[in-house]
């Protein structure tokens, strides 16, 4: 996912969602940013959490005026074979 640049005024934003194939469970997730230059200051990360639905969803700007940054969602899943149930 690209973070576009900055208008100088306001960052550029971008949202990431990463999701579990069905029939796995979010087991947890993160986010990563990549700066577009030398410049790592101007790419943050804002929020990176679970939502509804076995998704992870994450959040960053840019206030670079010239050089997009990416970002990516990540979400750790697994499958659920056997639940015991206690007595």
């Amino acid at each position: 996912m690209s973070i576009p640049v900055g208008d100088g005024t306001h960052p550029g934003t971008a949202a990431a969602l990463a999701a579990c194939p069905d029939g796995e469970v979010l087991t947890g997730g993160g986010a990563n940013v990549t700066a577009g230059n030398s410049h790592a200051e101007r790419y943050e990360l804002h929020s990176s959490h679970p939502i509804s639905g076995e998704r992870w969803w994450a959040f960053a700007t840019n206030t670079d005026t010239v050089n997009p940054g990416t970002m990516r969602a990540y979400a750790i899943c697994a499958k659920v074979i056997k639940v015991h149930v206690l007595p």
